[in-house]
């Protein structure tokens, strides 16, 4: 980690010198082939709070950032002064809207979410367990026997994107645009490709509200017309905000997270082998990988001056919440850097903490466990395919770009 260069920007006199850290892992040569390996060298000597000053996620700014799991915790368990103040891009422009209920603070946030908790609970995702397990397996189907596939593209996108589009009552004839909305407003799109990608989603979820109104199924986005709020139905508008973070959790997240734990196995046979041979041990496997690879950064804003930990903040600084650092918080994990599928305990922060934790993960969950045992059963040992080489996205959230994967293809089912 270095010290800052003189070309950033000016650091706030407010900021003790010695918390000063140029931290971009971004921009390293090496981060689009190894970005845990960056982390992990940046990482070396960070305090547990720091200041960088300049940050991707606002242009021309700085940023606080914590590292490890209690001032993580701190963060993430303390709307008041720690405000959630999401956007869906770097630039506001592109859709300057509330991504609902996750851009909302107590007590507001309390009473939307409750409206998601039934449609996302442990018992809501038994209800659709054997439609993931056939959705696994009718990718499968299209290249077990080949011996061979770009997991990003054949499963890991398609498998959760898949239920999610069923679950939201969605045209599954309408999958590839979806995904590739998904990419551009996300990864790859220009400012320009973003803001008309952004045009397209909402006029999609407008007609797509429109329709569950006239024609009522069995879906979320039929049960939001449904629902109340205060005693008074929800507008077009808060359910079509409510669909648009279900649309990020839904195409992004559980994507990145699979890539993420197949490049692991693909690099460990050793870890494909002892899940193999102990099937029972593939969700705290899960758990130790989302913990390993825990890739989602999270960011709160300060509502007002704030003394944290003796260090003093301003109103309306940014503090960042690095995903991967407080999982490998020696303090927390016993030799935090190896990954113990009998790891006893396993408290990360991968699906975010606190009022605004991800209300999907039951379903990003047993997406992924789902998933696992079914490419375990039907997919012998597999690795990375020697003559291509997989890249992560520099953008957006950390997730690979592709992942070429080998196998002996005679011995799938």
């Amino acid at each position: 980690m270095n010290d800052v260069a003189t070309e950033l920007p000016p650091v706030p006199s407010h900021v003790p010198p010695d918390l000063v850290r140029h931290f971009q892992p971004e921009f390293e040569p090496d981060f689009p082939t190894d970005p845990y390996g960056v982390y992990r060298r940046l990482a070396k000597g960070a305090p547990p709070l720091l200041y960088t000053p300049r940050d991707h996620r606002v242009q021309g700014k700085g940023a606080w950032m914590v590292t490890t799991a209690d001032y993580a915790r701190e963060v993430l368990q303390n709307p008041d002064p720690f405000c959630n103040s999401i956007r869906y891009s770097n630039d506001d422009a592109n859709f300057p809207r509330r991504l609902l209920p996750l851009g909302l603070d107590p007590p507001e946030h309390l009473k939307y979410r409750a409206l998601l908790a039934p449609l996302f609970s442990p018992k809501a995702i038994d209800r659709i367990e054997q439609q993931v397990y056939a959705v696994a397996n009718q990718h499968l189907d299209e290249f077990a026997k080949d011996g061979h596939t770009d997991f990003m593209h054949t499963f890991s996108r398609v498998f959760p994107g898949t239920i999610f589009m069923m679950m939201m009552g969605m045209p599954l004839d309408r999958k590839e645009e979806f995904f590739d909305w998904e990419e551009k407003f996300f990864h790859d799109g220009t400012n320009e490709e973003k803001k008309q990608v952004g045009v397209e989603i909402h006029n999609f979820m407008a007609s797509l509200i429109a329709e569950k109104r006239r024609n009522p199924g069995d879906d979320v986005v039929t049960m939001l017309t449904k629902a109340e709020l205060d005693g008074e139905k929800l507008s077009d508008e808060i359910i079509y905000d409510f669909c648009f973070l279900l649309y990020i959790a839904g195409l992004d997240t559980v994507n990145g997270g699979l890539g993420h734990i197949w490049r692991y196995l693909a690099d460990h046979p050793e870890a494909q082998a002892e899940l193999r041979a102990n099937p029972s041990l593939i969700p705290n496997a899960v758990e130790e990988l989302l913990r390993v690879h825990s890739w989602i950064d999270t960011s709160r804003v300060l509502s007002r001056d704030y003394d944290f930990r003796g260090v003093p903040m301003k109103k309306d600084e940014r503090v960042v919440v690095m995903a991967t650092l407080p999982a490998w918080d020696g303090s927390e994990f016993s030799d935090p850097y190896k990954v113990d599928f009998n790891r006893a305990s396993i408290p990360h922060l991968a699906f975010g903490g606190g009022v605004h934790r991800c209300a999907g993960s039951h379903l990003a969950r047993r997406e992924i466990r789902i998933g696992l045992a079914e490419w375990l059963r039907r997919i012998p040992e597999w690795r990375i395919d020697p003559e291509q080489k997989p890249v992560y996205f520099t953008d957006g959230l950390l997730s690979p770009r592709n992942l070429p994967l080998v196998w002996d293809g005679s011995k799938a089912i």
